[in-house]
């Protein structure tokens, strides 16, 4: 009885493998066919064409034995326009910052941003540097220790002193 079983399943066993494989009906055994699939019809997104304008980044510098980080940066309207900005920051208080962007100043705007931009690609010049250390530093170092009210208004002149470095003709 055990050879019977045996015979009769392993018989049975390549005409499954010939039902299971035969899909088109045409290799002998079954014809077996699957229906083809219906897919519905697709329609070509239009792709608007990406301006290739504005890639933003930050550049953030500082030396040691220096109170000052400068943080020059280029950020992205959702216009896709550029806008530069300079921060000075003071080390030990990052809150304490004296920040110029240009979309702030539309009458200065195109001088504000070649400036920055020529210290960020190209490098700090000495009179950019001078202006930084010599004249925003103190000042954010002042703000630091300053009673908030009196905080403000330095803030405010070192901003104002930046800004006429950065809008020089």
């Amino acid at each position: 009885m055990v050879k019977i079983m045996f015979s009769v399943l392993f018989a049975a066993i390549p005409a499954v493998q010939a039902a299971a494989l035969d899909f088109d009906g045409n290799a002998g055994g079954s014809s077996f066919s699957l229906p083809a699939l219906e897919l519905p019809a697709l329609r070509p997104v239009p792709a608007a064409p990406k301006a290739a304008g504005c890639r933003p980044f930050l550049i953030s510098l500082s030396v040691g034995g220096v109170d000052e980080a400068v943080i020059m940066e280029r950020s992205c309207t959702p216009e896709n326009e550029t806008v530069w900005a300079l921060t000075v920051e003071f080390v030990r208080n990052r809150t304490i910052a004296a920040r110029v962007v240009s979309d702030k100043y539309p009458e200065e705007r195109a001088q504000i941003e070649k400036r920055i931009k020529a210290m960020a690609l190209e490098r700090i010049s000495p009179a950019d540097a001078d202006i930084i250390v010599g004249q925003v530093g103190p000042m954010l170092r002042q703000a630091a220790a300053a009673a908030p009210e009196r905080k403000d208004a330095l803030i405010a002149a070192a901003v104002k002193i930046l800004k006429a470095h950065l809008a020089r003709p």
